[in-house]
C-alpha cells in the first residue's frame, strides 16, 4: 500500500508543477498579444508623410521601345511586362496561340 502512495504524491507534486507551467505560458501568452496589440496600434498610426511614397517616372519620361506586335494596335510601352500585360488584356487570342 505505501507504493500506491508515493506514486499518488509524485503525480500530485507532478500536477503542481505542470500548473504553474501552465499558469506561466499563459502569463507569457497574455504579454505576447499585448505586444501584438501594441505593434498593429502603432503600425496603423503611421501617417502619410511617414510612410515611404515609390518614386515613379512621369510618362512622358517613360521611353517607350516594346510595341504591340498587331499592326492594327499601335501600342507601345516602357517594359516588356507592360506589354505582355497589355496584350494578355485586348488581345488574349495571341496569348491562346502560344
Amino acid at each position: 500500500m505505501g507504493d500506491y502512495q508515493g506514486e499518488y504524491l509524485q503525480q500530485y507534486l507532478c500536477n503542481i508543477n505542470l500548473r504553474k507551467k501552465i499558469k506561466e505560458l499563459l502569463k507569457e501568452k497574455t504579454e505576447i498579444l499585448q505586444k501584438l496589440e501594441q505593434l498593429e496600434k502603432d503600425g496603423n498610426n503611421q501617417s502619410f508623410e511617414e510612410r515611404k511614397k515609390r518614386l515613379r517616372s512621369l510618362a512622358s519620361e517613360i521611353q517607350r521601345n516594346f510595341e504591340c506586335p498587331l499592326s492594327r494596335c499601335g501600342k507601345k510601352y516602357g517594359s516588356e511586362g507592360s506589354l505582355n500585360q497589355h496584350i494578355k488584356l485586348k488581345h488574349p487570342e495571341l496569348v491562346n496561340k502560344a
